[in-house]
This record gives C-alpha cells, sequence and structure tokens, in this order.
C-alpha cells in the first residue's frame, strides 16, 4: 500500500469528491420540500436515492480513472473478527438499548438497514478507498491516515444544510473524525476495505435504531446541562484510542502490517 506516482491521482479524487458530495448532499432537496429535519427521518421513511446516487458517481470513476488499489477483496473473516472484538462489542451494546428503548416498526427497520448499508459502502468507498489512495500518492502513510479522517470528518459539518443545526453538525463531525481513524485501522489491518465498510454500516444501523427507539421514549430528559453533547464524544473514545493501538506499528515509508 505504498504511495503511487500518478500526479493526476490527488486532483482527480477531489473532483470525484466535490461530485460525491454535491450528490450525497443536495440532489435529493431538488425534488424534496426543502424542510429541515433530524437525520434520524432522512433514513427511516424510505430509500435514501441520494445515496445511491452518490454510490454511483463512484463506480464510475473508479471505473474511468481506473483505479484498481481500492482494496475491494475478501478479507479474512476470521482475522477480521479476531481484530475488531474490541469494536464488535459496541453493536452487541446497541442490541441491547435498542431492546431496552424499544425496536422501532419492521418497515422502519428495514428502511434503517438498507440506508445505512448504502451508506457505509459510499463513505467508506469515497474516504477510505478513492481519498486515502489519493493522499498516498502524494504522502507517506501516517499524514494520508490524518488528512483522510479530517476530510471525513469535516464533510458531517454539511450536515446542517439537512438538520439546521450547526451545533449538532460540529459534533457529528468531531465524533466522525475520530471513528475514521477506527475505519482507517481496519482498512490497514486487514487489507480489505469491505471489513470498515461492513463495521461502519452496523454501526449506523445500531445508532439509528437507537435512536428512533428513544425518540419515542423519555431519552429527552438527558439532555439537560448538554449532556447529550458529551455522550457521543465519550461513546467513540475507546474505538478512537483502540485504533491508536491497532496503528501502532505503521510507520511513514514503511508497508502497513495485514492482519
Amino acid at each position: 500500500m505504498g504511495p503511487s506516482t500518478d500526479a493526476k491521482r490527488l486532483p482527480l479524487a477531489l473532483i470525484t469528491f466535490g461530485i460525491w458530495v454535491m450528490a450525497t448532499l443536495f440532489s435529493m432537496s431538488w425534488a424534496g420540500d426543502g424542510a429541515k429535519k433530524p437525520l434520524v427521518e432522512t433514513i427511516t421513511h424510505g430509500i435514501s436515492w441520494n445515496i445511491v446516487i452518490a454510490v454511483a458517481v463512484l463506480a464510475l470513476a473508479t471505473f474511468f480513472f481506473r483505479w484498481r488499489d481500492l482494496r475491494f477483496v475478501m478479507p479474512d473473516i476470521a482475522g477480521s473478527i479476531r481484530l475488531a472484538w474490541f469494536p464488535l462489542l459496541y453493536l452487541a451494546l446497541f442490541l441491547g438499548l435498542a431492546l431496552f428503548f424499544g425496536l422501532p416498526p419492521l418497515g422502519t427497520m428495514m428502511f434503517v438497514a438498507i440506508n445505512t448499508a448504502i451508506v457505509g459502502l459510499s463513505e467508506e468507498w469515497m474516504f477510505r478507498g478513492v481519498i486515502f489512495q489519493a493522499w498516498r500518492s502524494r504522502v507517506s502513510i501516517w499524514p494520508a491516515i490524518i488528512l483522510t479522517c479530517l476530510m471525513f470528518g469535516s464533510v458531517h459539518i454539511l450536515n446542517v444544510f439537512i438538520t439546521g443545526e450547526l451545533g449538532e453538525a460540529a459534533l457529528q463531525a468531531t465524533t466522525a473524525a475520530m471513528s475514521g481513524l477506527l475505519f482507517m485501522a481496519l482498512l490497514i489491518r486487514t487489507g480489505s476495505i469491505w471489513v470498515p465498510i461492513a463495521y461502519h454500516a452496523l454501526w449506523d444501523f445500531g445508532t439509528f435504531v437507537v435512536s428512533a427507539g428513544a425518540a419515542k421514549g423519555s431519552a429527552g430528559a438527558l439532555d439537560a446541562g448538554g449532556i447529550m453533547y458529551l455522550v457521543p464524544l465519550a461513546l467513540v473514545l475507546p474505538n478512537f484510542l483502540y485504533a491508536l493501538y491497532l496503528l501502532r506499528k505503521v510507520r511513514n515509508g514503511a508497508a502497513p502490517t495485514v492482519a
């Protein structure tokens, strides 16, 4: 996974990124009512066709620019599970919370499952695939990791155009950048982008199912004193630290370790 020498790689990736952002955040607004709404509402009432369009953008760019190094290879499933044992504990936690708050209707869960799978594919393909490999064409591995995580986090600021909540979008940007390091570690240590795609999708599915169930209850009481702004940070911090542990042997100029 060493740096390539294609001078056009980064500019083409950044152009693809710009088109992807437009497709992801703004394409559906042309057909919608333009009303601001919580993110959970955007994935529980139908297919997020804007994300489907974004995936199509990535597929076309990958084909036409012949990006063959995005790590769409089958991983060692058993080894990947052993590697990701700690992050997988979160999925059990989300299941417990979902049962505690109450599961949303089956139809809602179906839309959440479909949409979070598409989001996981789209965002990992864009960032841990296209963007990361593009940065690797210019810089060594740790700067590429950091720049990719910062771009992944900062793009979530644009959620303000969907929700109308700047503080919420800034929080999402921070937690996304931290989670992005884990997704990056899973890619580098397993050698397959399918692992972060799967975990990203399951993480989003768990959090949205819990949010949909909690919205029916009295979870809003936790919002006193801004506690709800600290909870997401506390939630992703252990995964962030585990990602640093997984990446402890990665050195600039050296090939990354594959589990």
